[in-house]
């Protein structure tokens, strides 16, 4: 059931439905615009697919992509949406995108270097500051490896292409290169800043050690403010290039995790949330930066004030059963591969399947094979596709689980209550959102592996529903974000889970840890 709406003795409007908010969202594998009222409501959304290019000079890990063909994507996606939705304007906009990717600019604005989060050009740079500093920057930042950052891609500009960073006058992130485009004014926010392998996440600032480690001058840095602060007012190209009056309030978003948790009204300590889309953080929010001691985990920061996440993505989640998509049942019909996986057990016959999520260890990154495994006996246990595409599925959901147990444990030991008095725990609840939340039966195996029921968006595009959040707090319609979630947020299904399934996957994942620790073993041996 919707939650009741929060009224905001502030607000302007006096009907809070008749707001309408523009959410842009540039996730790993699509651009995304979406239109929802004051209450969340979605009224249109436009995805477009893109692609990224290999770069010549960095081959074979290096990509980028091209910022206009980018950029005229999200527009005409906008376009589309403010289309189907039968508008011309809107209250606010905000801009969503993902971690890691890093944009720098010239002094004219113009574009130098366009990376997305899978741009891996500088793993040799990267290694050399895990290996020399690997401990300091995971206690400054939270995270490693540093070859994911945009800290290690100016040392590989620094190295190869010097004159990329004599003309850089601005280093951003995704988001905030949207929402520089958007109005004039790129700023940042710590969810944004804390995926830049710059920011020290317990003082929410940029850390002056590590911009003198890597040389990257301070000033070219944007400005860190918190999410749901309007940055400026949409200009009068870009407003044009959308189809919407100029002058309308743009407001810093959090990255797309970090707004995803925000659009599932993940906002409490010990609360956790599944963001399954392309990748799948398993996130929980903590009261207090708290720093896994073996490095594998990361912390980041969170939307609300004062608050963190300690996290383990699995990886390439969505990515895999795209995948998995693509050769069974080519044509993005994912509902008959939800049906034709339903019809295998729980267990998929005994197949484990290893491909793309894996557990977390970001302090000792390498390159695992994967496939299938499955008994050879065919008589016995016949194994076919239903049950390969069924084991996909249960793999993402092993991973989900391995991570999860990682992040508890460190928040266990780091947060355990004085003798004799009541330990804390966290929410048994799981909160799912992404596109692999549209798979019923992907929701279904995650509650029965873990034992705990998990709550599902009733809007599977939670990344864009969280910048909603975050516009229509900067423009007052409520006093914060957690007004702002707890008035927007829809739950979907809630899946609870079978005894029977629940039972059969005890045993089942047990069996792919020990296969999956047997094949990072083969993996070391195989490099």
């Amino acid at each position: 059931m919707r939650p009741m709406t929060i009224q905001n003795p502030k607000s302007k409007i006096q009907n809070i439905n008749a707001v309408r908010i523009l959410a842009l969202d540039a996730g790993t594998s699509a651009g995304r615009a979406m239109l929802v009222d004051g209450r969340g409501n979605a009224l249109a959304e436009t995805v477009r697919p893109w692609r990224y290019q290999m770069a010549a000079e960095a081959a074979p890990w290096g990509r980028q992509f091209d910022p206009e063909r980018f950029w005229d994507t999200i527009c005409e996606a906008a376009q589309e949406a403010l289309a189907t939705a039968g508008l011309d304007d809107v209250a606010a906009i905000a801009a969503t995108g993902q971690r890691q990717a890093t944009v720098f600019l010239d002094g004219q604005g113009r574009e130098l270097y366009a990376g997305p989060n899978v741009d891996l050009r500088a793993v040799f740079e990267g290694t050399r500051l895990l290996n020399e500093q690997g401990a300091r920057i995971h206690a400054i930042t939270g995270h490693l490896p540093p070859m994911l950052f945009a800290s290690a891609r100016w040392l590989w500009f620094q190295q190869h292409r010097p004159e990329v960073c004599q003309q850089t006058a601005r280093l951003l992130m995704m988001g905030d290169w949207l929402t520089g485009r958007l109005c004039g004014q790129a700023m940042s926010d710590p969810t944004n800043a804390a995926e830049s392998g710059l920011f020290d996440v317990t003082a929410l600032a940029w850390s002056d050690e590590l911009l003198a480690a890597v040389q990257v001058p301070r000033h070219i840095l944007p400005q860190v403010v918190p999410a749901g602060t309007v940055a400026g007012r949409l200009s009068s190209p870009t407003a044009e290039s959308l189809g919407l009056r100029a002058g309308v309030p743009v407001v810093v978003a959090g990255a797309d995790t970090a707004s995803g948790l925000l659009g599932m009204n993940v906002t409490q300590p010990g609360q956790i949330g599944l963001v399954a889309g392309w990748s799948a953080p398993v996130q929980m929010v903590t009261s207090e930066p708290t720093f896994d001691p073996r490095q594998a985990l990361w912390t980041t920061c969170s939307v609300m004030d004062r608050q963190w996440v300690l996290e383990g993505n699995l990886g390439p989640a969505g990515a895999a059963h795209r995948w998995v998509g693509d050769l069974f049942l080519p044509g993005d019909d994912y509902a008959a591969l939800d049906e034709l996986a339903a019809t295998a057990p729980a267990g998929a016959g005994g197949a484990l399947a290893f491909l793309g999520p894996r557990i977390a260890d970001y302090n000792s990154p390498q390159l695992l094979w994967g496939g299938v495994l499955f008994p050879q006996a065919s008589d016995l246990w016949p194994v076919g596709r239903a049950e390969l595409i069924r084991a996909a599925l249960e793999n993402i959901a092993f991973a989900v689980k391995a991570n999860l147990e990682r992040i508890e444990a460190v928040y266990s030991a780091q947060h355990s209550a004085p003798c004799g008095a009541e330990a804390l725990t966290t929410d048994p609840l799981i909160h799912l959102g992404g596109g692999l939340s549209h798979s019923r039966l992907f929701a279904q195996i995650v509650a029965d592996v873990l034992g705990r029921p998990v709550q599902t968006s009733a809007i599977a595009s939670v990344s864009a529903l969280g910048a909603a959040m975050c516009a229509a707090t900067g423009i007052g319609e409520y006093s914060s974000l957690a007004e702002a979630a707890q008035a927007m947020s829809c739950s979907g299904e809630l899946c609870t889970p079978d005894r029977v399934a629940q039972a059969e996957y005890l045993d089942a994942y047990e069996r792919w840890l020990e296969a999956y620790r047997g094949l990072e073993t083969l993996s070391a041996q195989l490099h």
